[in-house]
């Protein structure tokens, strides 16, 4: 787990005299917050806060100032950002609930020097040292300013100057996704709709080499052979075999073990699939880690540890689609900024992926039986369009089918295609070879069977 490295942020109160023009001796390693007396400032003129002034930001009276200090030890000079960082989760958790305050929210993520109207300073300032805090001013003359070690939980802290309650969204939410997941945990219903949502599961873990893309799953779907084993592999010069992927099949079809190989064809992970009264009860890995499964009626569920944090994922069959959603909770509720939430929800016949409720990408496409076979991506960053991909499989016969891109990097381009790839299937409509362009060189990707009499 990343720790950042931090410091806090001391309060103390001092007085010198201004008139003597000597600079305060600090530690360098801890940033501190003073009083000065009122001649201090004869000679000084105050701005307003978002202005920013040389090594120095003058803070006036009459609002309400909420500072995000986030300082790493490569900060170079005074860099103050007031009234941005849309993209900042706590600053946006602050305009969420406390939208009536007008809270003057200023990031900070330089060296900084702050002088507030009623004589307090904050020093934020030493060479090759980090700070993460937050601080408060209420912008009254006779207040303190407040400070708060850490980077999370800012709605906290202020609602506590405030004297009023509020949560972080993330804090709620933990509350929330832990009765769903408790909701989910204990059951155990098997019904005909359960095996159809594992069937479509365990059908991706059986795709013959590692990251198939959505877009390329029709042309493996082609076959019905009674598997036994399969084996895929580069095929390079002189007939040498880089392995990717195997797996062993039981009589019904279903995976029972898949190994995976890396560059160099070597193995570097293993699965193992258990089943009971031909239902999937548990998933072990090769470090002996296990997902935990069960199921409820169309809905079928994992429960795994994975480190510092409990996953749960749920699968279930939407317009013939698999779509999933899963809880990732850190067993620790202080790190509870640190919990994701993901969810694919099948809208206007495309599957579009939320995490934490914001959506990230788009995938969108007709039936998986017909051809031509359309298929769009769009990724999303800030709800901007991020990127946009579009490709297309023709059908050229009843063994090979071919891939296109388009060159259209927007929905309103028109399409330039370009063939990407082809794929030659086998005499039972198995994928055999895959021949394809990436990096400018010509790949070819092989696949053995074996099958059950």
């Amino acid at each position: 787990m990343k720790h950042f490295l931090s410091l806090l942020l001391i309060l103390t109160l001092s007085f010198q005299a201004f008139s003597q023009k000597k600079t305060v001796k600090k530690k360098k390693s801890k940033p501190k917050t003073t009083v000065v007396k009122e001649e201090a400032i004869v000679e000084e003129t105050y701005v307003q806060a978002e202005k920013i002034i040389p090594d120095t930001l003058h803070i006036q009276k009459g609002k309400k100032y909420v500072f995000l200090v986030d300082v790493t030890e490569y900060s170079g000079q005074t860099v103050v950002y007031a009234g941005t960082g849309e993209n900042n989760t706590e600053e946006a958790e602050l305009k969420r609930n406390f939208p009536k305050e007008n809270l003057e929210i200023i990031n900070i993520n330089k060296y900084t020097y702050l002088l507030f109207e009623n004589l307090q300073t904050l020093d934020i300032t030493g060479d090759g040292q980090s700070f993460q805090a937050f601080a408060y001013w209420s912008g009254k003359m006779n207040d303190k300013v407040q400070v708060k070690e850490g980077t999370k939980m800012a709605t906290e802290f202020v609602a506590q100057q405030l004297k009023t309650k509020k949560e972080s969204s993330y804090v709620i939410n933990t509350r929330k996704y832990k009765k769903e997941v408790a909701s989910l945990q204990g059951k155990n219903k098997i019904t005909s709709k359960s095996k159809e949502v594992m069937k479509a599961l365990l059908s991706g873990y059986s795709l013959p080499f590692p990251d198939i893309e959505v877009d390329n799953v029709p042309v493996f779907q082609q076959g019905n052979a009674p598997l036994k084993t399969l084996d895929s592999y580069f095929l390079k010069k002189k007939g040498v075999r880089i392995l990717l992927k195997s797996v062993s099949f039981n009589n019904e079809g279903l995976p029972t073990a898949i190994t995976y190989y890396d560059d160099e064809g070597k193995i570097s992970s293993k699965k193992e699939f258990l089943y009971k009264d031909g239902m999937l009860t548990k998933i072990i890995k090769a470090d002996q880690t296990a997902s935990s499964i069960n199921f409820d009626d169309n809905k079928m569920i994992f429960t795994e540890n994975v480190g510092d944090a409990n996953e749960t994922k749920v699968y279930w069959l939407e317009n013939g689609k698999l779509l999933q959603k899963s809880y990732t909770l850190m067993i620790d509720d202080q790190f509870s900024y640190m919990n994701t939430f993901v969810e694919e929800k099948f809208e206007n016949n495309c599957i579009s992926y939320y995490i934490n409720n914001v959506v990230w990408t788009h995938n969108c496409s007709g039936s998986d039986k017909s051809f031509p076979f359309v298929h769009t991506y769009t990724s999303f960053q800030n709800k901007e369009v991020l990127q946009f991909r579009k490709s297309k499989i023709e059908k050229k016969n009843d063994r090979t089918f071919e891939k296109y891109y388009s060159e259209a990097e927007r929905a309103d381009q028109n399409d330039t295609y370009k063939l990407w790839g082809t794929f030659h299937l086998d005499d039972y409509n198995l994928v055999d070879t895959f021949n394809f362009t990436k990096d400018n060189m010509q790949q070819t990707i092989k696949i053995d069977y074996t099958c059950y009499e």
